[in-house]
């Protein structure tokens, strides 16, 4: 993996200031899905990181990215501060920096992520565990489909593994679909009592959510496969370059490179 960092990194992440509340960041962690901050100077310097095994370490309350504190738990931790939790002058690599070694450095210290910074050491972007598992799976599919042969089997081995990808959707919503109908002709005529009645509907919310899920990946699939029959899946349709595969096989539903897709802020 001889790709520099920048490839790979995400861009513009969340961060947070040294004398910010714990809680605030334990909120922005929550809001994004995600589990480090790096923390930075009023000039966007990197001057800690901090991870939510720092925040459980620190904080006298039981922190968990599924909830936020509860009011009474907020009143025990409203003096903690990021600077208090934080681990100083974390570990920080420059974006040209190969990614082999970025990722080396995270598996010899230990450490969940990378500040990318520039040469003031303001923050550029992170690198993430889950950036760098992204860039191996990214490669060893790409190795794949190149032992096939040139471009144009790896658009037609994409536009073969997005079909059998919608076929395996449609499938599991049609049995979700089954599952959730027997599920409410049993709630009505099997005599559940309340407490069984409850967790029946919070099954069903969550299959709710799930099933949303699949149906906008079904919808992405269906318009990358629509694209596909024109010629025109990986065409950028602003620019007219081309959508890297590894860009469409993570976002089928994409219509514009990575370029593009920042300068229209999306």
């Amino acid at each position: 993996m001889d790709t520099p960092v920048k490839q790979w990194m995400t861009g513009s992440p969340v961060s947070i200031e040294a004398d910010a509340s714990a809680l605030e960041a334990l909120e922005a962690m929550i809001e994004h899905g995600i589990r480090h901050l790096p923390v930075v100077d009023t000039s966007r310097r990197v001057v800690g990181i901090v991870s939510i095994d720092d925040l459980r370490a620190g904080l006298p309350l039981e922190v968990s990215l599924r909830r936020p504190p509860s009011p009474e738990e907020r009143l025990l931790a409203r003096d903690v501060q990021v600077g208090d939790v934080m681990t100083y002058a974390p570990e920080v690599v420059r974006r040209d920096i190969a990614l082999d070694e970025a990722a080396q450095r995270m598996a010899d210290r230990r450490i969940g992520c990378l500040p990318v910074v520039d040469a003031e050491g303001r923050l550029e972007g992170i690198l993430s565990e889950t950036d760098v598992l992204h860039a191996v799976a990214t490669r060893l599919w790409t190795d794949r489909v190149r032992a096939r042969g040139g471009a144009d089997d790896e658009r037609a081995a994409l536009i073969d593994e997005l079909r059998r990808e919608r076929e395996r959707i449609r499938k599991e919503m049609t049995s979700t679909a089954r599952d959730a109908e027997t599920l409410i002709t049993e709630s009505r005529l099997g005599g559940l009592d309340e407490e069984e009645r409850a967790a029946d509907r919070t099954e069903a919310r969550l299959a709710d959510s799930i099933r949303e899920l699949a149906y906008r990946r079904l919808e992405a699939l269906d318009r990358a496969l629509g694209r596909a029959e024109h010629g025109e899946i990986d065409r950028c349709e602003r620019c007219e370059g081309r959508i890297p595969l590894a860009r469409l096989r993570a976002m089928p539903g994409t219509t514009l490179c990575v370029a593009c897709a920042r300068r229209a802020g999306l």
